[in-house]
């Protein structure tokens, strides 16, 4: 039987606009293409684990213009009865990629500002006992959220992006997991140094597992079963949008799979730079044979 991973979650139309490079303030830049695409990082992470061998089930709310995102959901095997698309204006992102492949995002929740309650009851009262349930920032009732699942007796992971007012208000130590990328760690620690940022929030998930990535350095972790680290994978970046999605979907489900934290970074490091590419967000996460195959090559030489 498969793992079961339980996602509530985001879904935002993506508009992908290619540049030579960023704007400064004041300035215009033309663009050289604009493309759309599925996404949001519930929806990105969703799709992640399920072409990982997950079987994911997912809870959301989008627009009627948002109906492509939930038909990709359904193309990738993810479970999607309890996402509404009945909004009247569904989650937007922004995406800006530079040729060097650097990505800056402006979000815009709408839709998944407007998750209500009942829908999230209804959601959780249909998920297993030790399943695990991903979150992210990007919807509202998080808090909610956290605590019903706990109350159930589900295994909560939390991606903490974005690293804003209302994640800095949640209680971490409810957490069986916490996943972020240095620019959120040290948001959330006021540590620059990423071990040091790690430590920081270790002491605020004590019963849970906190997981770090380092872009093209790999990942490292602090748990209960001591420190883990890894160095990644050397390849040539197309984009880098999508690949902490990639990361945190794959990173699931080998844990939901009963692997270890070491197992989980491997996972997770591959499906990254897999990831990195191929262009956009989801249309860029690779599927459960390819992570496989990269996991048996030697990650990149630290030193």
């Amino acid at each position: 039987m498969p793992a079961i991973v339980n996602v509530i979650g985001s879904l935002m139309v993506d508009r992908f606009v290619r540049v030579s490079k960023f704007p400064r303030a004041g300035e215009t830049v033309a663009a050289q293409s604009v493309q759309i695409f599925p996404g949001g990082k519930g929806a990105n992470q969703a799709v992640a684990a399920a072409r990982c061998g997950a079987a994911v089930r997912m809870c959301g709310r989008t627009g009627s213009d948002g109906r492509f995102i939930v038909d990709a959901l359904q193309a990738a095997g993810v479970e999607t009865s309890g996402i509404r698309t009945d909004d009247a204006m569904s989650g937007m992102a922004i995406v800006t990629i530079t040729d060097s492949g650097e990505n800056a995002i402006m979000v815009a929740r709408e839709a998944n500002a407007r998750l209500e309650r009942s829908d999230i009851e209804q959601f959780l009262a249909t998920c297993e006992r030790g399943s695990y349930l991903l979150l992210q920032n990007e919807c509202s009732e998080l808090a909610l959220c956290i605590r019903m699942a706990c109350e159930r007796g589900m295994k909560v992971w939390l991606n903490a992006a974005p690293a804003d007012e209302h994640v800095r208000a949640i209680d971490f130590t409810q957490l069986d997991g916490l996943c972020v990328n240095e620019t959120e760690a040290e948001s959330l620690t006021g540590e620059h140094d990423p071990e040091r940022a790690l430590t920081a929030l270790a002491a605020r998930v004590p019963h849970g597992a906190v997981v770090m990535t380092l872009g093209a350095a790999g990942a490292i972790a602090c748990s209960s079963a001591g420190r883990a680290a890894h160095a990644g994978y050397a390849v040539k970046v197309i984009d880098t949008v999508g690949c902490g999605d990639a990361f945190i979907g794959a990173s699931i489900v080998a844990l939901a799979e009963g692997g270890s934290m070491h197992d989980a970074l491997a996972w997770g490091t591959a499906a990254g730079a897999l990831a990195a590419q191929r262009s956009g967000a989801m249309p860029s996460l690779p599927l459960r044979a390819d992570v496989m195959a990269l996991t048996k090559q030697p990650a990149r030489v630290v030193g």
